[in-house]
Order: structure tokens, then sequence, then C-alpha cells
């Protein structure tokens, strides 16, 4: 409970309605300079969302997961067909050739998209536990996890780590996802990082401005929204379950929205990736809204050189009324002219206070301030030092 409390006591700050007492200046170029960088990433991020979506085979090729073998090969050739320009110039191996090994598996896999995808399909067909790996990490995951030999043994993903898992690798050899999975955390904090850098560098005592005097403060709490989001991202990452069965009957994966028609638990690395970019985007917003709204929040040192400022301004002018007295109290002539302008005034104040209404209201004000008793004090020290 005692976080939110002191969120509400940082969006509060010791800020005053008033502005004059807020202090509100203008935007300066380096407050312009922190919300378009703000701004800026942030619209990087939703575009990689909505546009920049990571390869996936299936909808690549328009074929659901878990579909027969055979229909893969043919959803494959229908879109070679479509885009003959990804068919590699020395052909397509046969599946002859293939049991075989009688081809150069690297250079074919590599050398042209469609031996990439063909590549994804034989693993697919050989072992089923691999579609589920793929959806849940993504390609770019499982491609750098498992396709360092492109085939030429075939290793299933649940037996990815070198001499079969023994010596230093068997405690690792014990969760066959791990490399999977200490891949994909990687690639997931590297997607956060810009976000954690820019927060750093836009709240250095560089980027403070007299409209943002206290901007270094609000760096925990950006911090803390970023790392938030990758606590919740890395939890979802963790405990969703590799199985794509498993996940469409849990109800726990609904947090996670789909970029398109497609099933956000089914394809899970996309939803993941597609819902990671929005949030970034909207936690930078946010942020950017923050520090916008507790502009002029001062911290207590900052409010107390103010408050050293506006005390010796008082002691400037109260250094010139004492000399302003002396000099009327040694001269005749401004002693009377003095005189002379204080009954005029006095005149005045014994017109205004003439009206019945304006006495009632200047009463109740002064016995609310109390300012009638501070008055009846300073004359009576006055008197007092004057020997009266």
């Amino acid at each position: 409970m005692v976080g939110p409390v002191v969120l509400v006591n940082f969006l509060r700050g010791r800020q005053s309605k008033d502005s004059s007492v807020a202090r509100k200046n203008r935007l300066s170029r380096a407050d312009y300079i922190t919300y378009g960088s703000l701004v800026g990433v942030a619209l990087v991020h939703l575009y990689v969302g909505l546009n920049a979506r990571p390869e996936n085979i299936f909808r690549t090729i328009d074929a659901a997961p878990f579909q027969p073998c055979h229909v893969l090969r043919e959803k494959l050739a229908s879109y070679a067909k479509q885009t003959p320009s990804i068919v590699p110039a020395s052909g397509i191996p046969t599946a002859v050739e293939k049991s075989m090994k009688s081809f150069d598996s690297k250079a074919y896999y590599t050398g042209s998209k469609y031996g990439h995808l063909d590549f994804l399909v034989d693993r697919f067909c050989n072992y089923k536990e691999d579609t589920d790996v793929y959806l849940r990490f993504g390609e770019d995951v499982f491609m750098n996890s498992v396709a360092s030999d492109f085939g030429a043994d075939m290793i299933s993903p649940r037996n990815t780590m070198p001499n079969g898992g023994k010596g230093a690798n068997q405690f690792f050899a014990e969760f066959p996802d791990i490399g999977f999975l200490l891949y994909a955390v990687a690639s997931m904090f590297f997607c956060y990082l810009p976000a954690l850098m820019l927060i750093g560098v836009l709240t250095t005592p560089f980027t403070t401005s007299k409209f943002a005097p206290s901007r270094v403060y609000a760096r925990p709490w950006g911090i803390i929204m970023l790392v938030t989001l990758f606590s919740s991202d890395l939890y979802w990452m963790i405990t969703v379950p590799t199985s794509a069965s498993a996940r469409v009957s849990n109800a726990s994966t609904v947090w996670i929205v789909s970029p398109d028609d497609r099933s956000a638990v089914l394809f899970f690395a996309d939803s993941a990736t597609y819902t990671r970019h929005l949030f970034l985007a909207l936690c930078l917003l946010a942020f950017l809204a923050m520090d916008y709204a507790t502009s002029s929040r001062q911290t207590d040192i900052q409010l107390l050189k103010h408050a050293i400022t506006d005390a010796a301004s008082l002691f400037v002018a109260s250094k010139n009324q004492t000399m302003l007295s002396v000099s009327i109290m040694m001269s005749e002539r401004l002693r009377d002219r003095y005189v002379a302008r204080f009954k005029q005034e006095q005149k005045a104040m014994e017109a205004v206070f003439s009206d019945a209404e304006f006495e009632e209201k200047y009463q109740k004000l002064a016995k609310q301030t109390n300012s009638k008793h501070w008055a009846e004090r300073t004359a009576s020290k006055a008197m007092d030092e004057l020997g009266m």
C-alpha cells in the first residue's frame, strides 16, 4: 500500500494552483528535445509493432499449425508458384535426396528463402514438438537455437546441447527449452534497452529546465514502469506452456494481443512481440505525460533556494526603508512633507471607510487574517523603540 501513496505524493509534489507560485515557464529547447525524443521512440515502437512483424512461416504460406505434412508442402509449393523468385537456381532437392543427404544442405537451406521455408517444413514434419517451440518462441529464436547444422543431423530441439548434454551441460539438459528461453529473454531485454537508456539520458541534470526543474527525480518512476513491464513480459515468457494445446486452454494468456485475426495464444511469440511494442510505446507516452503534469514540481532544495532569494530581496527592501526613515527624521523639510502626505492618505482612508458595506467587509477580513492584531503589535513595538 506504500507504493501508490508515494506515487500520488510525487504527482502532487510541492505544486501550487497559483501559476506565479509554481513558477511556470515556457518550454525550452531541452524540453522540446526531451518530449520529441519520447514521442519519436514511441512512434518507432508503434511502427514496428504494427508493420515490422516477425517472420512466421504459417502466415507466409497461409497455413495453419499442426496440419499434416503433405498439406504444408502443398502450401509451400503454392507459395513458390506465386513468388518464383524465392526458388533457388540449383533447384529443389527431392525427398530421396534429402533422406540420403546427397545435397549441400547448408547451401540449400541458407541460399534462398524457399530453402529457409523448406527447412522449417522439414523440421515440423520430422518433429511435431518443433511446431510448439516455434509458435512459443518465434522464428528468430528457433532458427538461432536449433539450426546450426541446417538439418544435417535433424537434431530434435529437445536435444540441442553439445555432447548430448554431458559434462558441464548436464544440468541444462534437464530443461529442454532452456536454450530457447535464454535466447528469447536476451532478445526481449534488448527490446527494452533503448527505452531504458532513453529515460536515463533524458533525466540527467543537463535536461532540467525552468519549466521542469525536477526532471531528474522522475527517473525512478520511469524505470519502475519499464521494469514492471519487463517483469510481466518475463513472467509470461517463463510460465506460458510450450504446448500450443495447453496454451489455448489456459485463460491466463488473454492479456496477449494478436496483431491480426489469428489466435493470440496459439501464435504466442508474434502476439507477445506485438503487445510488447504497444506497451513500450504507451509506457513512454505515459512517462511524457507524467513529466509534463509534474513539470512545476520543486524539491525542498529548490524551494529553499527560492526562499533565500526572496529573503535577500526583503532584506534589501527593509534596509532601504530604514535608510528612508532615518533620512526623514533627520530633515525638517522631509518631515513636513511626510506629515502632509500622511494627512492626505488619512483623509482618503476616512472617505473609503465611510462606506458601511466596505467597513463591514474590512472588519470581517481583518478578523479572519488577524491582521489588526499584527498591526497593533507592530505599532506597539515602534512606540517602544521611540520611547513613547
